[in-house]
């Protein structure tokens, strides 16, 4: 009787074979566990680099504001270029998360009580910084918002947009009466994590402008978004001038959609101007409308149902 019958190799084969298979399974875990370990280090390693840049990068910023502005609110007695100078550094890094506005609107009334023969220069610079601001701004808003609109020429209305740009007619204003010069809808994805792929908010805006101050060099503008589900009809009114930037002066529609108004042309010797309507997701800017701890938790609460 040979001991190599077939019982003898099923016993042989299930003895073998069990330890070996315990074999490969524990030295898959630890390949496993040692990628683990590797993925976690690298994650640690990457955190921490990101942390110390943060941290650098908002010394160095804490830096540059705590001097340039000392520099900027130093005595009105000072040479205006310097204050200039230093108003365009504080643009190139603070722009959106300050609201710069009263250091422009101050600075500019500085100028216009400097010799005659400097004020067109000075005030050129401060409108260049100015509009550097809005130009940076405008991009950021498009880029999360979708395609961009319609530009100044541009009469082709588009539903998938999230800007339109208009020329205003100074001269004819009165004339226009209560004709709106921007009235479409615009449209952004829709930021909320849990909405269905593809999901747009969209609005009706309609803006009229009403009525412009030549020597203030600013727009009264008037804003409407139609009455929709429910919600009843919403109106904004308010000055408009070279020195609003949409990251900063901007309206909320809604708990995650706002829209801003930019002046980006004011000529009142050619009595012409243009005017640029953004409609765009609070996500967009940043710490001047950081969302408040009950929406924080109600996000908290409807991502762990």
């Amino acid at each position: 009787m040979s001991i190599l019958n077939l019982d003898n190799a099923k016993w042989l084969i299930g003895t073998l074979a069990i330890p070996a298979a315990l074999a490969i399974i524990a030295q898959q875990y630890q390949h496993a566990q040692a990628d683990r370990q590797i993925n976690d280090a690298r994650l640690r390693l990457y955190t921490e680099l990101l942390s110390k840049r943060e941290e650098a990068d908002s010394a160095l910023r804490q830096g540059i504001f705590d001097k340039v502005l000392a520099t900027y609110l130093t005595p009105s007695g000072q040479e205006l270029q310097p204050k200039l100078a230093a108003l365009d550094l504080l643009a190139s890094n603070f722009h959106d998360s300050l609201d710069l506005s009263p250091l422009f609107w101050q600075l500019d009334r500085q100028i216009g009580r400097a010799p005659a023969k400097d004020r067109p220069e000075l005030s050129d610079q401060l409108i260049h910084i100015a509009d550097m601001i809005k130009d940076r701004q405008i991009s950021a808003l498009e880029l999360g918002s979708g395609r961009k609109g319609e530009g100044p020429k541009e009469e082709k209305s588009s539903r998938d947009k999230a800007s339109a740009e208009k020329s205003v007619p100074l001269d004819t204003l009165a004339k226009e009466g209560s004709r709106a010069l921007i009235d479409d809808e615009f449209s952004f994805p829709d930021p909320d994590p849990f909405a269905p792929r593809g999901q747009t908010m969209t609005r009706q805006l309609r803006l009229w402008v009403v009525h412009h101050d030549a020597p203030g060099r600013r727009l009264y503008v008037t804003v409407q978004t139609p009455a929709r589900d429910g919600e009843p009809e919403q109106h904004w009114e308010f000055w408009l001038d070279l020195f609003d930037f949409p990251m900063v002066t901007f309206s909320r529609l809604s708990r995650s959609e706002r829209f801003a108004v930019v002046l980006t042309n004011y000529e009142p010797a050619r009595m012409t101007a243009s005017v640029k309507l953004l409609y765009f997701p609070s996500t967009r800017v940043g710490a001047k409308d950081r969302p408040f701890i009950d929406d924080v938790i109600s996000d908290l609460v409807r991502s762990g149902k």
